[in-house]
């Protein structure tokens, strides 16, 4: 999900900044796992716990609460027992279902009996989504409220006006019109040219009917007839649209009355009240209930009633499938950090243009929030209907957006979810098409996966990672590993590569790849690096003073591109670096071409700054970025590290090999250092000197390995004589 989405609550003047809950729950360990997941999420609340309804009753009647989270089974009652019990309370406000199971009958009791939403307890990570939506909905709910109160005393106040003043007709605000019994204009008041732009004296013999609109004659027809038999006794006239004298369609409602009877009017006074206005924001508003004000795609609320209908209609027929294409954009993060809100939110726009390229007659292309669209596709008959539309939405984005004479690239990740008998709710099948969405960008972005249930496990798993990985950082029980860097010359270790590791108690030591992503993803990622940072310059000036001139003359310590965000990282890695006593020449900060993505020109202001400080700089991963050469010309550098990739596949084709000369070639031309890294095998070293690379590092020399390994290392300080 995108950022719009998930922090807009905060920004409603009726949604608190800190949440107020009530926990309606009995077991504590479920209550801890819900607690965990919001707190996982950064929201600010605090909350009270009810397990019984005598309890529940009493914290109502007590505390005003923002929202109600709520267990289906409890002691003595259930759920909707606990609905129906904040109802009569008159707190409105969501109440949300946390349930470990849930029937469909139960649930389709549950959505009747008007729960906000529900979210199985294997899912908790979206409950902070969920819980924020609802806040939202319901903050919105009111102010149209409000505004519909104030609107209809408006009105009333109006109409109590107009019946205090009809003998004042000639100077009415109103058209006040008298009839005859066919219809025929005997009188009409001078606002009718101000409103209809008639002179009242050209309509005098014509048919009121005559300007009633062609759809809207025989309702009023019907009414007008209906006040001859009832004299002296009001009836209204709804909405009913009159052509004006600039052909222009104004919506007017109008109180009739037969004063046939009376030898003053002889006729039928119609009091006509011009309503255009109130009509045109009516239907704004439900068209802004229904379609999203930045794109003016289909919203949320209107892709979830049609989706309800789908699966309605697919559990009547069976041969009625359907499939929804949930899409979350790739770096659009970046993309709105680096340009600024308003050139994303003209992606955006430009975006759901594209999208519209994409999608069937019948179908259904919704903004879910933020950087998320959802395709809702009707009538499909086998699952690769959905993969071909999601194919040609690959394609299209493949050609950039031009914004502000920039060039944008950007892809989509796609999850695809097939109708089936066991979705029963818009939630479940949304639910999983975001988690198989999820797995796609896992996989490498840019690409599509259908939902398979193993998707549930691997969701549910990486909560709880979560979870673990920041008692973990609080518990210290993350290691540092040292990988040497070795001259190809002497095949002595001239450095060493901080890689951080984890290692639970009586487990497996846990690799970076499992959990690394998820630091910097939850923004773990921060204090991780700087702990890194902190222990290996530390272990580097303890090996100066154990091994003197024979250890290693640098450590290299990778930083996240999130670090870069923070504009006291100078500050920091200085503050670090001087408490350590290492000497700032030693150290060597390994950055990806992710981090020139962002804000290029603070970036390169920050690079300048470390180098001065005898910082060196290493760009990692090299070959496999966005433009490198660019950032080559553009960026102080002292080191290039070649991707293993290019390493691994020497002497396999001419064009590697030549990328690889290339590479060596460049970097002795502009005086860079060079590292070879993934390195397995000995002719790989002797292809790399050959090549005019110094320095190498990989399995064949050593893996990464802890402290005290890494010392016996030095104590020997040759590999392979």
């Amino acid at each position: 999900m995108s950022s719009d989405s998930l922090n807009s609550i905060f920004s409603n003047s009726e949604v608190k900044s800190t949440i107020k809950l009530l926990l309606l729950e009995d077991v504590a360990e479920d209550i801890e796992l819900i607690l965990l997941s919001l707190t996982n999420a950064n929201l600010e609340f605090n909350y009270d716990i009810a397990d019984t309804a005598t309890l529940y009753r009493e914290k109502l009647d007590n505390n005003i609460y923002d929202a109600v989270l709520a267990d289906y089974r409890l002691p003595g009652f259930n759920g909707l027992e606990a609905l129906k019990i904040l109802q009569q309370s008159g707190q409105k406000i969501p109440f949300i279902l946390v349930t470990g199971s849930l029937g469909e009958e139960a649930a389709v009791e549950c959505m009747k009996a008007g729960i906000t939403d529900y979210i199985l307890k294997d899912r908790l990570f979206r409950l902070p989504n969920i819980l924020k939506r609802s806040l939202e909905e319901f903050a919105l709910r009111r102010q149209q409220q409000q505004a519909l109160i104030e609107r209809q005393k408006a009105e009333i106040a109006l109409r109590e006006s107009e019946q205090r003043f009809r003998a004042l007709i000639e100077n009415a605000i109103d058209i006040i019109l008298i009839v005859s019994s066919d219809g025929t204009f005997t009188y009409l008041s001078p606002s009718v040219k101000r409103i209809l732009g008639y002179d009242p004296i050209s309509l005098m013999g014509h048919s009121f009917f005559d300007l009633i609109h062609q759809e809207d004659q025989q309702r009023i027809r019907q009414a007008f007839n209906s006040i001859k038999i009832q004299a002296n006794q009001f009836t209204i006239l709804s909405e009913f649209r009159v052509c004006s004298h600039d052909n222009h369609w104004l919506m007017l409602d109008a109180i009739a009355k037969n004063l046939q009877d009376d030898h003053a009017v002889s006729g039928f006074v119609i009091n006509c009240h011009d309503i255009t206005e109130r009509h045109d924001t009516a239907q704004q508003l439900r068209y802004d209930a229904y379609h999203d004000k930045l794109t003016g795609l289909a919203n949320r609320s209107a892709l979830l009633e049609q989706l309800q209908t789908a699966i309605t209609r697919n559990k009547r027929r069976r041969q009625d499938h359907f499939a929804i294409l949930f899409l979350d954009l790739d770096r659009f993060k970046v993309i709105n950090d680096s340009l600024g809100h308003l050139m994303g939110d003209e992606l955006l726009k430009n975006m759901a243009r594209r999208l519209e390229q994409c999608h069937r007659e019948g179908d259904i292309l919704a903004r879910f929030g933020g950087d998320e669209f959802v395709f809702l596709l009707k009538d499909i008959r086998e699952p690769q209907e959905a993969v071909i539309v999601a194919q040609r939405i690959h394609k299209v984005l493949k050609s950039p957006f031009t914004l502000n004479n920039r060039e944008i690239f950007i892809s989509a990740s796609i999850g695809i979810t097939i109708s089936a008998d066991y979705y029963d709710h818009p939630e479940q099948m949304l639910r999983d098409a975001d988690a198989a969405m999820y797995r796609a960008k896992a996989k490498g972005k840019a690409c599509h996966e259908i939902f398979a249930p193993t998707m549930h496990l691997s969701a549910l798993k990486e909560l709880h990672l979560e979870s673990d990985l920041r008692q973990a950082i609080q518990r210290q029980e993350l290691v540092v590993y040292y990988q040497p860097i070795v001259s190809l010359e002497t095949q002595k270790i001239i450095g060493a590569e901080a890689l951080v590791r984890w290692q639970p108690p009586g487990q497996s030591l846990i690799p970076p790849n499992d959990f690394i992503p998820l630091a910097e993803e939850t923004g773990l990622i921060i204090d991780l690096d700087r702990w890194v940072l902190k222990c290996a310059c530390q272990q580097l000036y303890q090996w100066q003073q154990d091994f003197k001139e024979f250890a290693p003359h640098f450590i290299s310590v990778n930083l996240s591109p999130k670090q870069f965000s923070d504009s006291c990282l100078k500050d920091t890695i200085t503050e670090i670096v001087g408490k350590t006593r290492l000497d700032k020449k030693h150290l060597k900060l390994e950055i990806t071409e992710t981090v020139f993505l962002r804000n290029s020109d603070t970036v390169l202001e920050l690079l300048y700054e470390l180098q001065q400080l005898n910082i060196q700089i290493c760009l990692d991963d090299f070959g496999t970025g966005y433009s490198s050469l660019s950032y080559l010309h553009r960026f102080p550098l002292d080191t290039l590290k070649i991707d293993r990739g290019f390493v691994n596949h020497l002497g396999q084709t001419n064009k590697n090999d030549a990328i690889v000369r290339i590479v060596g070639t460049l970097a002795q031309e502009l005086q860079l250092e060079l590292i070879a890294e993934g390195i397995e095998e000995s002719y790989q070293i002797e292809a790399l000197k050959s090549l005019g690379y110094e320095w190498g590092q990989g399995y064949y020399f050593s893996p990464p390995v802890d402290a005290q390994a890494f010392s016996i290392l030095l104590e020997h300080n040759i590999f392979h004589s």
